[in-house]
């Protein structure tokens, strides 16, 4: 049984062991990102927007967007409930950037219009794209979001506004440090993962700790998967091979690419 690594944030990381266990892994876990409400000024201008009927479209880039974003309406109870704020959010189109974030909407009552067919920024962008010049368009994210989506979005025509609920930040403790020790024994076959920021911060705990160019050589030798074309970059500039690029950026379909590579169905 193969040994696989996994990186999510902790409110992720039940549902993604027990999956990785479902395909025959042995899983050693760590979140190397933690995810943490942030505070947004630009918030009470866009839940204004909002019920002022001043947006055409909503983009929520995650499932954790929605929490915080939901969350923070809560405390407006001088403005408005959080009923009212989603019948005004049902008043636009909403774009979910993927099936988790879509399921985090429909939970709450909220209408998704649209869904891309890649879950990614350059998906939302092809799927826009015919409709939103000249549109108000409101993009729900976190802070570490990359440009490509508001860049890719403006170059169409639209009007964007950022909102940016919550932070993505580095965990430092016991086990993320018994992660990279773990790799460092050779303990892990598999590295998966999830978005650039849990590479970057995998790699910090490793050169903190004085192992990164040790970790990186011995990773070159295992099998390495990405979520996202800037996941893989982020590997990729630091001299790590990206074996697995999954064509839906979901856990399960990365897992699902894993098991294929194993059985030299999937060509890289």
């Amino acid at each position: 049984m193969k040994t696989i690594a996994i990186m999510r944030p902790e409110q992720h990381l039940k549902k993604s062991i027990e999956l990785a266990k479902s395909h025959e892994y042995k899983v050693i876990a760590a979140p190397m990102v933690e995810i943490k409400e942030r505070d947004a000024p630009e918030f009470d201008v866009f839940a204004h927007r909002v019920l002022g009927g001043e947006v055409d479209y909503v983009i929520f880039t995650s499932v954790n967007g929605v929490r915080f974003t939901l969350k923070k309406v809560g405390r407006l109870s001088s403005i408005c409930d959080i009923t009212e704020f989603i019948d005004a959010l049902n008043a636009c189109k909403t774009v979910a950037v993927g099936p988790s974030t879509q399921r985090g909407m429909e939970k709450h009552g909220i209408r998704v219009d649209v869904v891309p067919g890649a879950y990614s920024s350059e998906g939302i962008i092809s799927a826009l794209a015919p409709y939103i010049r000249g549109k108000k368009v409101e993009i729900v994210r976190s802070s570490h979001g990359a440009p490509l989506l508001v860049d890719g979005l403006k170059k169409h025509g639209a009007i964007i506004h950022e909102v940016k609920v919550y932070d993505i930040v580095r965990p430092v403790g016991k086990c993320q440090r018994k992660l990279i020790e773990a790799a460092l024994n050779d303990e892990i076959d598999v590295y998966a993962f999830t978005s650039a920021m849990s590479v970057k911060n995998f790699l910090k705990t490793a050169e903190d700790l004085g192992k990164k160019g040790e970790l990186v050589e011995g990773m070159k030798h295992r099998t390495v998967a990405a979520i996202g074309n800037p996941t893989a970059e982020a590997l990729r500039e630091n001299g790590i091979c990206v074996d697995v690029l999954p064509e839906r950026f979901t856990f399960k379909c990365m897992l699902d690419a894993l098991i294929r590579k194993t059985h030299g169905e999937l060509k890289i």
